[in-house]
């Protein structure tokens, strides 16, 4: 099976979020249509306090993992809101089934509290569409399930590496869609 899905690891700060961010500008300069999701952190006074979930679509966002949340899936101190997460999670990757080019910043713990996301992603990677996905540097079974496909190939970055990530993914892309 080809490969194409793409999937991005590093460690907190390596410039995971970077990347994607370059390849959807460039992509989007390219012509194509790019749907997914980020998950931004968010911070108050210099501290990270939670995280969003964006359709980048649409721009539609909801505070999915937050300190002052209250739910029994949390992940370190942050109480993380499944519902809130699929609010915006779902359309958005529903959407990157109709794209030339999905985008799914981060298949990380807290996502993958979705059944949903998790039902989603597979069906992305099993569809005609292009996926490139960030994900942390550690192992988790869903995404260890992920990394082990055939038709998958994963980079890896390290600070001051994102824009030459973005190069080779964008390169990657443009052969598979003809663009």
């Amino acid at each position: 099976m080809p490969v194409k899905n793409f999937i991005v690891r590093g460690r907190p700060g390596s410039g995971k979020s970077t990347m994607v961010s370059l390849v959807r500008e460039r992509a989007r300069e390219l012509g194509l249509n790019v749907a997914g999701i980020v998950t931004p952190e968010i911070r108050v006074g210099g501290r990270r306090v939670g995280f969003e979930v964006v359709d980048i679509s649409t721009g539609r966002r909801e505070v999915f993992a937050h300190v002052e949340y209250s739910s029994p899936l949390r992940v370190s101190r942050y109480a993380v809101r499944v519902d809130l997460f699929d609010e915006v999670a779902t359309p958005a990757l529903e959407r990157a089934l109709e794209a030339d080019l999905a985008i799914i910043d981060e298949i990380g713990k807290m996502e993958l509290f979705s059944e949903a996301f998790k039902g989603l992603v597979l069906k992305i990677m099993d569809s005609d569409v292009p996926l490139i996905g960030t994900a942390p540097s550690y192992s988790l079974p869903f995404l260890d399930k992920v990394i082990r496909r055939s038709d998958v190939r994963v980079y890896w970055v390290r600070r001051g590496e994102s824009s030459s990530v973005a190069r080779m993914l964008l390169r990657e892309v443009r052969a598979l869609i003809k663009r």
